[in-house]
């Protein structure tokens, strides 16, 4: 039997049948880049608004401490409602329950708890405008953490970014003039604070997904707020003294801002670059105090305009860091 004649027209058919239009295969690829270019521009617009958020939330809180003899009272307030800010976290849910999942908590709480302790020693001891961006040298210690434990790859672009950030961060906390020991002081207990908040990030970049960040964090945070009870026999007068009107925003912006830095270090998955972009805070507490600082009754931009523009300028150098993270 003759077979069948071939029609070039069926065979083109049979051929492409089953593919797609370079047009709407460039649609389709672009679709699908879309969600991950909207996953990048979080990754650093969440982390520069909670720096912003950060900035204002310390002087507020250096505002709530004038007068204080002690910051305990105010860590313990302080510490509480940034637990209750915490607990929204609850709706985004999680895995089973774990002992192990708690003890990772705990862990993590502790370490937070240590770092608000001498956050709040720097504020109450010196300047918004050193304490602030001295605390940004906590993306060393994210960065060598998470090396040491294998949370990241670290490049050699980001420990470059890393090193510009630790000059930065050293030009801005200098000009102390006379007040030299309360700076030195200021800059220690930053510095103290930045390792443990830094120990926190690694540990929820490592722990939280196990558990859910849903019932990781508030769990975290209610542990830190347990451990907070240990400052109690150290308070010089009771609660009712405090300044509320400034304790209660202040800590509620603090809290803000931290949920943000946890729900970007747990969903992007990146410590380091987290907090490297993180780091702007240093720019706006500077910019912050110097202009508005006074609305606060802040007043640091006494130092005169030689201090503010050396650390002014210094920011720059955070900025470069920044790029270069973003551009990675």
């Amino acid at each position: 039997m003759a077979s069948l004649p071939r029609f070039p027209q069926l065979s083109r058919y049979q051929a492409t049948k089953h593919t797609v239009s370079p047009l709407v295969a460039r649609h389709r690829r672009r679709e699908g880049r879309a969600p991950l270019r909207m996953a990048s521009h979080l990754s650093v617009i969440i982390p520069l608004v909670v720096a912003v958020l950060y900035a204002v939330a310390a002087l507020i809180l250096k505002r709530a401490n004038e007068g204080l003899t002690e910051p305990w009272r105010l860590t313990f307030v302080v510490n509480w409602i940034m637990a209750a800010v915490f607990s929204g976290f609850l709706f985004m849910g999680g895995h089973a329950f774990a002992w192990l999942h708690l003890l990772h908590a705990a862990i993590a709480g502790l370490a937070f708890f240590i770092g608000q302790i001498f956050t709040f020693l720097a504020l109450s001891r010196g300047d918004v405008s050193v304490a602030t961006p001295v605390l940004g040298t906590k993306v060393i210690f994210v960065a060598f953490f998470g090396a040491l434990v294998g949370t990241e790859v670290v490049s050699s672009g980001m420990w470059l970014a890393a090193l510009i950030t630790s000059i930065a961060t050293a030009l801005l906390g200098s000009g102390g003039g006379k007040r030299a020991h309360p700076l030195g002081r200021s800059i220690f207990f930053g510095l103290t604070a930045a390792a443990n908040f830094a120990l926190t990030d690694v540990c929820m970049q490592a722990w939280a997904s196990a558990w859910g960040l849903g019932y990781f964090a508030p769990a975290m945070f209610v542990c830190m707020g347990l451990y907070s009870f240990a400052l109690i026999p150290f308070f010089a007068g009771p609660l009712r003294e405090l300044s509320w009107r400034w304790l209660v925003p202040g800590a509620s912006l603090l809290g803000l801002q931290a949920t943000g830095i946890a729900y970007s270090i747990v969903v992007f998955r990146s410590a380091t670059t987290t907090n490297i972009i993180y780091n702007s805070r240093g720019i706006w507490s500077v910019l912050l105090v110097w202009f508005v600082g006074h609305w606060f009754g802040n007043a640091e931009r006494a130092h005169g305009p030689r201090i503010m523009i050396r650390r002014l300028a210094a920011s720059l150098l955070l900025l470069s860091a920044i790029v270069l993270v973003t551009r990675r």
